[in-house]
Formats: structure tokens, sequence, C-alpha cells
């Protein structure tokens, strides 16, 4: 069923990119993720907070919301830094990253930029408008990053990267870190090269 957009988007992010074309797929994507798509869903959940509201004090939905932003925050540079620097690439697809990563964020779980994202939109949504809405943001949005991954991503990723990113995925959880366990990926972390 994905298969041509999968097809699509190996072919676009096996490409190196300048820096210039990274800087404005950054642009690009910074608007749609971080201002865009939240502002949808901060209105969506505004309006199912007119037929089903969560109550709850404003100043809790402040603080909830602006820890929340910042933990949000965190994930999302933290995860940035290691496609720039470790993979040579960004979060957009058409300048992706050109070498697999398993340290930094990713060595804790596959998608932290998926968990920054859904701890930002929740605590703009909280922040904003009500925990409601907040909440909203939080599944609706869950929902809709873990399909893209599990049914885009993954293959994409395992066409470009093979067996090291078969081997990755399954020693390093989806979404929720456990950095109780012993590092999953402790031999690949002195590999570099296209597949490390």
């Amino acid at each position: 069923m994905f298969g041509k957009l999968v097809d699509f988007i190996v072919r676009v992010s096996g490409r190196e990119r300048s820096t210039r074309f990274k800087v404005v797929a950054i642009a690009f994507g910074a608007t749609v993720f971080l201002v865009l798509l939240p502002a949808l869903g901060i209105y969506l959940g505004y309006l199912v907070s007119l037929v089903f509201s969560i109550s709850c004090p404003r100043w809790l939905e402040l603080v909830l919301g602006l820890a929340s932003i910042l933990v949000g925050a965190w994930w999302l540079g933290w995860s940035f830094l290691a496609q720039w620097r470790l993979g040579r690439g960004t979060p957009a697809p058409i300048a992706a990253p050109q070498r697999l990563i398993v340290l930094g964020p990713y060595k804790l779980c596959r998608n932290p930029i998926q968990l920054g994202a859904l701890c930002y939109y929740f605590g703009l949504g909280a922040a904003v408008a009500s925990l409601t809405a907040g909440l909203f943001c939080l599944v609706v949005f869950f929902i809709l990053g873990s399909a893209y991954h599990k049914f885009i991503e993954e293959k994409e990723l395992l066409i470009r990267f093979g067996e090291d990113y078969g081997r990755y995925r399954r020693r390093t959880p989806f979404l929720i870190p456990r950095p109780w366990r012993r590092s999953p990926v402790a031999g690949d972390q002195g590999r570099s090269g296209p597949g490390a």
C-alpha cells in the first residue's frame, strides 16, 4: 500500500545535500511541524473540548504545558543535533541523515523526535488552550506519527541501511526510552560510514 511512497523516500533520502539545502529543509519542517500542525491540533482539540472537557485548574494546565514544552524542546534539539552531526542530515526525508544514528538520543529509543514532538504538542495544547486540547494533540499525533514510522520510515531505513538497521530496531525501543537497560547498541558505537 505504501510501497511507492517508500520507494520515493528512499530515492530522495539517499542523496547527500548541501548545507543550504539542509537549512531550507529545516526551516520548512520547523514551520510545518512546530507551528502549523500544532495549531491545527490545538484548534481541533479546542473543538473537542466544547463537547468533552477535562476539568483542571488553569495554573496546573500552564505548569504541565510549560514543563512538557521544555522537555519536548530538549528531545527535539538533542535529536536534531545528532542527525546533523552524526548522520550528516536533518529530520526531513529530502535531506535525511546519510548514516544510521545509534548514539545520543537514538541510543535510548528509535524515534526521539516523535517523543519530543509529542511532549511539545501536548504542552503547547495544554498551555495555549486546555488540558483536553493537549491530550487530543498527544493522542492524535501519537497515532499519526507511529503509523508513519511503522509503515513508511522503518521500511525506508531497512532498504537504505539493511541489517544494521534491523539489528538496531530489534535492540532499541520504539518510543519510550529504557535507560536502565544495558546499552542496546553497545557493539555498534565505534562504527562510522554508511550503515553506522
